[in-house]
This record gives structure tokens, C-alpha cells and sequence, in this order.
């Protein structure tokens, strides 16, 4: 049997991705047909529950994928630009549970899947266009659609540990690794990339002192971060923090080979020698 997930897609991947450089004050999201009546404070809630609808009613599983058992997890951007219509439509999709000799084949099976993602978004009707500030703007959206296999026997909604999982996230091109061996290639890539980004604050001047930050991590069904959980002194959580954020999307987690979502602990030392 196959299944789609959307309860995971919109109870913890569901994100916006708005300009970290263009912040703005006034947001008016665009509106659903179905929404006009809604009062304004919940036209947010609104679009997210009509899209979960949409994706749910257009939502079909490729037959050539599921003839080879294939799963993936899509990321489908568009804009709802100025006249309330999709813009800039197009996805990503990373294959999961499988491995491909040659990059051509990945390439096909990717297409299938993003395809069938893009016919849904495709089909999106026309809105009342968003507003910045007053005026009207186009939005843009990043909206990840998992396609998998119902075999499993745990609740995929659940957010898994590392010793729970078959397979830990895979950073970009990595390579010859085992079940076995990415639980630890994962916390040295991990360690690997705070290291490299990670900036001590202005107010740390004592060359001896040692200050620990705690992190916990959520990484969604789609390599993404989607959490970050920080405790200690806050200008040094920040740091941290902002050293996490230059890590770059993974391979997700897998499990009974099901993209999970995963949380991960570990502590950031700030040392200066």
C-alpha cells in the first residue's frame, strides 16, 4: 500500500521562506477563495489548512515510481506573485532508501517524482494576492511533499533518536558509507561544520575561560533543519546557534526505509587557547 504524508508535512515541516535581508513589519498573506470570509487573524491558518486540502485531494503516487518501490521527499518553491497566481514553479527531489549506480537514473526517477509534485501546485486556483507593507507582493514558498511506502510499523509522525534510526543524515557527496558507519559520519560532519563557522562573542576575553553551550537539533523528513533548541549563556547561544544555520541540507534520516525526522543533542565548547 502507498500513503502520503501529510499530518508530517504540516504539523512540523511546514515552512515559508521569506528573504532573511527583507525583513518587513506588515504581512497579508494571499488569500484562498474559500478564505475571503475568514477574519484576518486567521488567514493564516486558513491557507495552511486549504493547501493541506489541495495537496491531499491532487496528491498521486507516480505508477512507474511505485512499480520499483521508489520514495522520495519533494521540495516543491513557487511564488504567488502579484496577481494572486503560481509563479516560478519547480522541485527538488531527493530520492530515499535507495541507491543508484549511475547519476542518469537518478536523474529520471527524480524527474517522476518532481513532476508529479509540480501537477499539484500546478493546479493551485487563483488568490487575492499578498501584501508587504501595504502593498501588493509576490510571496514565495517552500512546501516539501513526501512520497513513501506503507510498510512501517511506527507512527511516522514521530521524531526519532540516532540509535532509532537505520540511517543517519547524509551530508552532500558522501560516499562508501554503511548503516553502521553514518551514525558516526554524521556527528563528525556535524562537529566539522560548527567548528568551521563558529565565532566567539565580542564579550568573551578571558583566554582560560570555558563556556558550554547545549543543542538540540530537529532535522525533518526532508535533511532540513527545522529546530534549534540552545541552553546556556545567550550571547554564546547565539553564536552557536548561528554556526548550526550554515549547515547544508542532508539526506534525511531513514527508517524501515522511510524518511523520519530526528533530534540530536550535543554540546558546543568555547575554548579560546
Amino acid at each position: 500500500m502507498f500513503k502520503k504524508s501529510l499530518s508530517i508535512i504540516f504539523i512540523f515541516f511546514f515552512s515559508f521562506v521569506f528573504s532573511q535581508e527583507n525583513q518587513v513589519i506588515n504581512e497579508d498573506f494571499p488569500v484562498f477563495p474559500i478564505c475571503k470570509l475568514v477574519p484576518a487573524k486567521n488567514q493564516i491558518t486558513c491557507f495552511n489548512d486549504t493547501i493541506e486540502e489541495h495537496i491531499e485531494k491532487y496528491f498521486i503516487f507516480p505508477d512507474s515510481a511505485k512499480d520499483l518501490g521508489l520514495q522520495s521527499v519533494v521540495n516543491v518553491f513557487f511564488e504567488i506573485d502579484i496577481n494572486g497566481k503560481v509563479d516560478k514553479l519547480f522541485a527538488k527531489s531527493s530520492i530515499v532508501g535507495v541507491e543508484f549506480k549511475d547519476s542518469e537514473s537518478l536523474n529520471i526517477a527524480n524527474a517522476v517524482f518532481e513532476q508529479a509534485a509540480m501537477k499539484i501546485f500546478d493546479q493551485l486556483p487563483v488568490m487575492k494576492p499578498g501584501k508587504v507593507n501595504g502593498v501588493v507582493s509576490s510571496f514565495p514558498f517552500r512546501i516539501p511533499v513526501t512520497y513513501r511506502i506503507e510498510s512501517q510499523n511506527f507512527d511516522p509522525n514521530d521524531i526519532f533518536t540516532l540509535d532509532n534510526v537505520d540511517w543517519a543524515p547524509l551530508f552532500p557527496k558522501a560516499k562508501d558509507v554503511t548503516p553502521e558507519t553514518s551514525i558516526i559520519l554524521f556527528k563528525e560532519n556535524i562537529d566539522f561544520y560548527v567548528n568551521k563557522y563558529l565565532k566567539y562573542p565580542k564579550t568573551h576575553t578571558n583566554a582560560s575561560e570555558q563556556v558550554i553551550v547545549f543543542l538540540e537539533l530537529i532535522i525533518e523528513n526532508d535533511g532540513n533543519i527545522f529546530e534549534i533548541t540552545s541552553f546556556g549563556p545567550e550571547e554564546y547561544r547565539v553564536q552557536a546557534e548561528k554556526a548550526v544555520k550554515r549547515i547544508p541540507s542532508l539526506e534525511p534520516a531513514i527508517k524501515n526505509d522511510y524518511p523520519v525526522a530526528i533530534s540530536y543533542s550535543f554540546p558546543v565548547l568555547f575554548n579560546k587557547k
